[in-house]
């Protein structure tokens, strides 16, 4: 009885170690490879500026009423602004009379900018100042995702452009992506406008500008690419 499991056992073993034996002796296959770099730039479309007011106020009221206070003195400032209180400090004068500063901001349209200062001025009071701390036209976030896509869009045509003349060069190779590794977005920022710099460059004697309409920012997208096919004998 024992003779007759020993043929079985070796036969075994021999059946177990044929696979593995034949699967050192695959070799992988071979791929040719083309690597380059590709970018896209695209202008941000931004419909809106960020708009940052200064209110100060004199009074003894507590951070409540002295809220409310805020926002009603900045209520006519723009039509239908959501203004939002971004800072509110208390500060004592020389004289030790309680006073407040706030720090407010909305995203305004650019029909409502004209004369901004003005009616800035127009809702300050004795005891109440109102004025333009800054305008910038910074897109927001969704805006600037819009653009990574045109960007990506951008990208994947040049990719495709460049299978073509690939295949087109080496006749019976069929090329395909291999991988797209995008980098990180730069951003070339020309918005931005403080108050201080707009009156740097305008006349002494003029009238502060309240925003440079049509500022935009423009996005620069790189990516890494590579090619490959496989290597024929």
């Amino acid at each position: 009885m024992r003779r007759s499991l020993v043929p079985f056992a070796l036969a075994s073993l021999l059946l177990t170690a044929i696979p593995a034996v034949s699967a050192q002796n695959v070799a992988p296959p071979v791929t040719d490879t083309v690597s380059l770099s590709l970018s896209a730039e695209e202008w941000v479309k931004t419909e809106t500026a960020l708009v940052t007011l200064v209110v100060d106020l004199a009074g003894n009221g507590n951070s409540g009423t002295v809220r409310n206070d805020v926002l009603k003195a900045v209520a006519g400032v723009a039509d239908r602004a959501e203004w939002r209180i971004i800072a509110l400090n208390p500060q004592s004068d020389s004289a030790g009379l309680e006073r407040w500063q706030a720090l407010l901001q909305a995203r305004l349209p650019e029909s409502q900018l004209a004369s901004l200062g003005d009616r800035a001025k127009k809702a300050s009071k004795p005891g109440q100042q109102v004025r333009v701390d800054s305008i910038a036209f910074d897109p927001t976030l969704a805006e600037t995702e819009a653009t990574r896509g045109t960007l990506r869009d951008k990208i994947y045509a040049q990719v495709n452009a460049e299978l073509k003349r690939l295949n087109a060069a080496f006749p019976g190779r069929t090329y395909r992506v291999g991988t797209i590794q995008f980098g990180d977005v730069s951003s070339v920022t020309v918005s931005g406008y403080r108050k201080s710099e707009m009156m740097m460059a305008a006349a002494p004697e003029a009238p502060m500008a309240d925003a440079l309409p049509g500022v935009q920012d423009k996005l620069v997208m790189n990516a890494r690419v590579t090619l490959s096919v496989f290597a024929t004998p």
